[in-house]
């Protein structure tokens, strides 16, 4: 799949508690082609990159101790100083509460774990486009 040069060169935020998480998830943009990706293990390391780096989109994990996925993107929203960036949350839980709830406070995407990676892929393109 052909992906346009202009998306390649936008930077992706990969926020994950878990190490070998964030490393896969990694490799699977690396190897699309993406080659400006980033990662936090946590809400407030992110928050810190997010304000020395304009990020284009997060794929960010739902169940984070101290500052869950939803939690960050509410934390983005409410700081003037940052974009809120389309966001696309990976969850281990599909259930429909959750799914909602992330709906009614902007998320723009959900993805439930485990995933495929041409899915990811495809939803950060989308999201990018």
């Amino acid at each position: 799949m052909g992906i346009p040069q202009e998306l390649l060169q936008k930077k992706i935020l990969i926020v994950d508690d878990s190490a070998s998480m964030r490393t896969l998830t990694k490799a699977i943009l690396r190897e699309a082609g993406f080659t400006h990706v980033f990662d936090a293990p946590g809400g407030a390391e992110a928050m810190l990159m997010m304000r020395k780096i304009k990020i284009n989109i997060v794929v960010c994990d739902w169940n984070m101790p101290g500052m869950s996925g939803l939690d960050l993107f509410k934390a983005v929203k409410a700081d003037v100083k940052l974009e809120t960036p389309p966001w696309i949350m990976l969850t281990s839980s599909s259930e429909g509460d959750k799914v909602k709830e992330a709906i009614m406070a902007g998320i723009t995407s959900y993805i439930v774990k485990p995933f495929k990676p041409d899915n990811l892929v495809k939803q950060v393109i989308t999201k990018l486009s």
